[in-house]
């Protein structure tokens, strides 16, 4: 609760600053401008020369005004720019008032000197520093004011209704600076609390609007991918069962070519829908997601057979590299996903008599490296830029002419974020290609 009423008065800092830093920077460039011309008001309305009038200036009020002035500039300091502008305005009025100690207190030299601290005073009160700061300079200066009229000048037995009247306008021109910076500082904060309500609004409707933007591109390609992709294998799939249907033949072999066919068809078919299935669910939220710590083989292993009669059937050989006892703290069946989409992607863009290679590598203390590298086809520098992007819908046929729905690294990439990892590709055109990503070790809660 601390740190958030720190953060807010923080915020708030950078955000007054930003508004008004014109207003502020112009203000301390006023005084440092017209500081000599002070000097030169004082000399004729005191007795103390010219040297200690530009003295005084020079090395009490002068300086802190340029240093508060320079700090405008640097980031850093914005956080304390209120409390650096409001001490320079009231070493700015302490500086005055060791000018009004070696006054003649005449009608005419404090009427010179009291306009000059009641300008400096209303400056203070409208400098837009803190309030508790504002207030308790104002009252040093009013102060210091009276105890000198007091104590120096014995102004309240030489002349007591000049000091009654000085005390009098002091104390109530204090008074109602002290308000207007309390009232400037409320109808601050109100505005400043009422546009990061704005903000907090804006950014929320402009993520409601992204969210249905993409809930609305999930929507047009699930239609497509059901209208083409899913419609296309059971339109093979009938194809084949209408031929075993209609053969007047009572004796009948069916070739082992087409009961390959009807199995590859089938399996894409359920390749996809469990994608689309998959997809769905990353897309809704609805993925339970359950990490534990799993040994790489068991999900290497355990996937192998739904691939192996596939690439078999372009006699691609795939071989595993891992250390004997690897482990990933991972989803299992999230992980499982991707190893399949990525060993199927790999086969279908592979050609006959090629090579895929399913790796484990560990590159840190807690750091494992998954990889399935091929020596297939490749991919291009444009199209690596648009295969994991849910706004191109990029799909392209295999090296057996295999056809694809173009969402499986899509979904693979979205199950990665979940585990604060994401797919990294590396490929050559006809060279082959690289699909990897890095999963912990162990848990890093």
């Amino acid at each position: 609760m601390e740190k958030e009423r720190e953060d807010i008065k923080r915020d708030y800092t950078y955000w007054l600053f930003k508004s008004n830093k014109h207003y502020i920077r112009n203000l301390l460039l006023l005084y440092i401008s017209i500081y000599p011309l002070f000097s030169i008001l004082d000399y004729y309305a005191s007795s103390t020369s010219f040297f200690t009038n530009i003295h005084i200036r020079l090395f009490i009020g002068l300086p802190l005004l340029i240093v508060a002035y320079t700090c405008t500039f640097i980031p850093k300091l914005i956080p304390y720019i209120r409390t650096i502008n409001a001490t320079a305005l009231l070493v700015m009025n302490l500086s005055i008032s060791i000018m009004y100690a070696s006054l003649s207190p005449t009608n005419g030299a404090f009427d010179n000197y009291f306009s000059g601290l009641i300008i400096t005073i209303a400056t203070l009160g409208l400098s837009m520093s803190k309030i508790l700061l504002i207030n308790t300079y104002i009252i040093i200066s009013a102060l210091t004011f009276m105890c000198i009229s007091f104590f120096v000048h014995n102004l309240h037995i030489e002349n007591p209704l000049l000091f009654i009247r000085s005390s009098t306008f002091i104390t109530v021109a204090s008074g109602l600076f002290m308000v207007s910076s309390g009232v400037i500082e409320r109808f601050s904060l109100k505005l400043f609390n009422t546009q990061e309500c704005i903000s907090r609004e804006k950014d929320r409707i402009s993520h409601q609007k992204d969210t249905l933007e993409n809930l609305n591109q999930t929507k047009d390609r699930f239609f497509s991918i059901i209208s083409h992709d899913l419609r296309s294998p059971f339109t093979s799939l009938i194809g084949y069962f209408d031929i075993l249907l209609n053969n007047d033949k009572q004796e009948f072999k069916v070739k082992k070519e087409d009961i390959q066919k009807i199995f590859l068809h089938t399996r894409r078919t359920y390749n996809l829908l469990n994608n689309l299935l998959n997809w769905s669910k990353t897309q809704l939220n609805q993925y339970n997601h359950k990490p534990q710590q799993y040994n790489l083989n068991e999900i290497f292993s355990e996937n192998s057979s739904l691939y192996r009669e596939i690439a078999n059937q372009k006699e691609i050989k795939i071989t595993h590299s891992f250390p004997n006892g690897s482990k990933v703290y991972c989803d299992k069946e999230m992980i499982a996903t991707i190893v399949r989409n990525l060993i199927f992607n790999a086969i279908k863009f592979t050609r006959s008599n090629g090579e895929i290679h399913l790796t484990g590598k560990q590159i840190s203390d807690n750091e494992l490296e998954i990889a399935v590298v091929d020596n297939g086809i490749g991919i291009s520098d444009t199209d690596i830029e648009n295969i994991l992007s849910t706004s191109a819908h990029h799909t392209q046929a295999g090296t057996h002419n295999e056809k694809g729905a173009g969402i499986g690294l899509i979904i693979c990439n979205d199950i990665l974020k979940k585990h604060h990892s994401r797919m990294q590709i590396e490929s050559k055109k006809n060279i082959g290609s690289k699909f990897f990503f890095i999963l912990p070790i162990n848990s890093i809660d």
